[in-house]
């Protein structure tokens, strides 16, 4: 009797984004677009929860608020530790334990006895979600270049980018039918689930001839190549200053809107979500814009319009919600507007260390947004003025690095096909 035929056994590599069928893939912009939002399950939908988490731990809701900076601590320690360890030991094995760890901690935040462990644990979920963070954009790059890498991080974002919309509002949904434990209980198993999604369906995309040594000098080499690159240091810098910017919005808006403003929990939730729609756009925006125009050059037009917004916050600081929340928005918008060129641009010349290089920029952003948000926590956020201070400040900045080390006059245009290929 013939034996019947034998199923095809998947994949356990795969290294250019053309091995994906259509149906992988959906199925991989899927699992990234979620493993790039563990990041921002850790912070938005938790931001309603403040004043309850302050009446249980009987604290002041500014140590509550200062939690934040916890979680960016913990963000920066996990893309210092991660990038160099999945240059080394793969994308997919390190990606489950980022997800499961996540998971964990999330949950374990429920049962916290006391606020020091409260703390601990959003440190650690900082820490779990910087590292699928960080192997998510390594996996992008292990399959795309170029353009295509940003035409790949553009769809990821599409969804990616309704995570800090949607947070604050299941958050404050949440709140509205139980503790605030619940919050932590949702996203604990959207972790979960996730991870088991990926157990089922993630393939690794770094074969291991294209490994770094996993001694130490090996792995520390990959830091040492990326940090000699000029190009990738000023782009470095440029997301750092726009990031650090995002998390002294995230320090303003709480007090701003709830306390100066007088809005309730719900409608706090309602207002961030609106302005993280800014965000989504902006996300697609840079996409489309990169096909028109080059990508370096565009950085120049974002850094040049936040530095007007932050002059704008400045001169109409003490204005009402409807001036704030547009000046927000438009800050939102540009920040998403360069958030798939910047990856894609510093990425572009260091595929063999893709892990690395995504980890020195998402730590050099998460170390500066850990202290300009500490920062900004200790400022007067009754008014849009010392935002705008920050805001002009950081913009700035950007724009003496794209002149000093990004210098795009001499870099490819992303647009070019030749020049796309890996």
């Amino acid at each position: 009797m013939p034996r019947p035929p034998r199923t095809p056994k998947v994949q356990s590599v795969i290294s250019t984004g053309s091995q994906l069928s259509p149906r992988m893939m959906g199925i991989y912009i899927g699992i990234l677009a979620l493993s790039l939002s563990l990041i921002p399950f850790a912070i938005d939908p938790h931001l309603p929860t403040f004043p309850y988490v302050a009446d249980f731990f009987g604290l002041p809701q500014g140590t509550i608020q200062s939690s934040i900076v916890g979680v960016t601590i913990g963000i920066a320690v996990g893309q210092i530790l991660i990038g160099p360890l999945t240059d080394a030991f793969g994308r997919r094995l390190p990606m489950i334990i980022a997800m499961l760890g996540f998971a964990g901690a999330t949950l374990l935040v429920m049962i916290a006895p006391s606020f020091e462990v409260f703390l601990f644990l959003r440190f650690l979920m900082g820490l779990f979600g910087a590292a699928a963070d960080v192997i998510g954009r390594a996996i992008v790059r292990d399959l795309f270049r170029g353009q295509a890498m940003q035409q790949m991080l553009s769809r990821i974002f599409m969804f990616q980018a309704l995570s800090p919309i949607l947070g604050p509002i299941v958050g404050a949904q949440l709140l509205g039918v139980g503790p605030w434990q619940n919050v932590f209980l949702v996203f604990g198993l959207v972790g979960l689930a996730l991870s088991i999604f990926s157990m089922r369906f993630l393939v690794e995309t770094l074969p291991v001839a294209q490994r770094r040594s996993p001694s130490i000098t090996g792995m520390l080499r990959g830091y040492r190549s990326v940090l000699r690159d000029p190009v990738f240091v000023g782009l470095m810098f440029f997301g750092a200053s726009g990031l650090a910017g995002i998390f002294g919005y995230l320090n303003t808006v709480p007090i701003l809107y709830q306390e100066s403003f007088g809005l309730d929990t719900a409608s706090f939730g309602l207002w961030v979500s609106v302005n993280a729609i800014a965000l989504w756009f902006g996300f697609q925006s840079g996409g489309i814009m990169a096909k028109r125009f080059r990508a370096q050059w565009m950085l120049l037009v974002y850094a040049i319009a936040g530095l007007v917004v932050g002059g704008l916050m400045i001169t109409t600081a003490g204005s009402g919600l409807l001036v704030a929340e547009l000046l927000f928005l438009a800050q939102l918008f540009l920040f998403g507007s360069a958030g798939t060129s910047i990856p894609t641009l510093a990425l572009y010349n260091h595929g063999t260390e893709a892990g690395s290089a995504s980890s020195l920029l998402g730590m050099s952003a998460f170390g500066a947004a850990s202290i300009f948000g500490a920062i900004a926590a200790g400022l007067d956020a009754s008014t849009t003025l010392n935002m705008g201070i920050m805001l002009a400040s950081f913009s700035a900045f950007a724009l003496i690095v794209i002149f000093t080390l990004i210098k795009p006059w001499l870099m490819p245009d992303l647009r070019d096909k030749a020049e796309a290929k890996s």
